[in-house]
């Protein structure tokens, strides 16, 4: 081996070791940050400091929570039950065929008109692609308003059902008076779970199936709190007060970690919109400008990278958001 491809090879040796030890080293510092900044989240919400009564009944909320959820929920739901669900969870009372027919029709309707009004398929496939995320996104966002109100009302629906436990009245009195008092969405599943209980269906049973049912964790937590106290026993009052005291702590951390995450999200709102309303406004403004990504390869790769990029983008904004607890 000559001297020069010895002197090429410990020159390529020591360039990859000073390469992998900057990285080795940002690795770490990025690291280092970034547990600083954990703990710097953890301290405002309150998460690492001493443990008291309430954090650990939130850890073992979590703890039961995560052991029950493989007996509470039911198999896994084929896609018609998924968007059934989420018909529930945002509180509307038209059947899901109808919503989804109205969303189809109307994406088919915008894709035609676009396609007429421009003559490119890629704005009509963008067009209707908008209309599908801003008809998730107003999905998800009745979703929100429903779950909160069924937050709430869970919390005075235990309230009262621990009242009439203590007054003397049954389980089921207690279930029966919360349908009484308590409205829509919470009211009726009570009814429901009294009139299944009317018919000869055990009790547990049916809170089983009525919990299977719904995406709430709360409320499987619950479930699965009565089902346990039936089976082995004791003060079911004071259960009803411990559910509530839980869901009101979660309640208050849930707001306080929408306050801490609420800039990332709307970041991430304005980087979205913004590139999407530039490409309308310039294929409305100046369409000849716009035309190369349409007509040449490069451009439609070039318009496939951008959707991606946006996408991933929104993903990992999304991921940075979101705190688990």
């Amino acid at each position: 081996m000559s001297p020069e491809r010895v002197v090429n090879i410990v020159v390529m040796a020591a360039v990859f070791g000073l390469v992998f030890s900057v990285w080795c080293i940002c690795v770490l510092l990025w690291l280092g940050r970034y547990l600083a900044r954990l703990q710097i989240v953890q301290r405002r919400l309150g998460v690492v400091a001493k443990e008291t009564d309430e954090s650990r009944t939130l850890r073992l909320w979590r703890e039961a929570y995560i052991h029950a959820e493989s007996v509470i929920l039911p198999k896994k739901a084929v896609l018609r039950e998924r968007l059934e669900r989420l018909r529930q969870d945002a509180g509307w009372d038209t059947p899901i065929e109808t919503v989804m027919v109205g969303v189809i029709g109307i994406a088919g309707l915008a894709f035609v008109v676009m396609y007429l009004l421009t003559g490119t398929i890629l704005l009509g496939l963008g067009t209707t692609a908008a209309i599908v995320v801003l008809f998730w996104t107003y999905m998800r966002r009745h979703i929100s308003k429903h779950t909160a109100l069924f937050e709430r009302q869970l919390v005075d629906a235990l309230s009262v059902a621990a009242r009439a436990l203590r007054a003397g009245h049954p389980l089921v009195g207690a279930f029966q008076l919360v349908s009484g008092e308590i409205a829509e969405p919470l009211g009726p599943i009570f009814s429901q779970i009294c009139q299944e209980q009317a018919l000869g269906l055990d009790l547990k049973d049916s809170i089983r199936k009525v919990a299977g049912k719904t995406n709430n964790a709360e409320f499987r937590l619950f479930a699965t709190a009565v089902a346990i106290q039936l089976k082995s026993g004791g003060n079911l009052a004071d259960l009803m007060d411990s559910l509530a005291s839980v869901i009101r702590a979660r309640m208050r951390l849930n707001r306080r970690v929408r306050i801490l995450t609420a800039q990332t999200q709307f970041s991430k709102k304005i980087l979205i919109v913004i590139p999407i309303l530039l490409f309308f406004l310039m294929n409305l403004i100046n369409p000849e400008y716009m035309e190369p990504f349409y007509i040449t390869f490069a451009g439609r790769l070039m318009l496939v990278g951008a959707i991606l990029c946006i996408l991933f983008g929104s993903w990992v904004m999304s991921r940075i958001s979101k705190l688990r607890f």
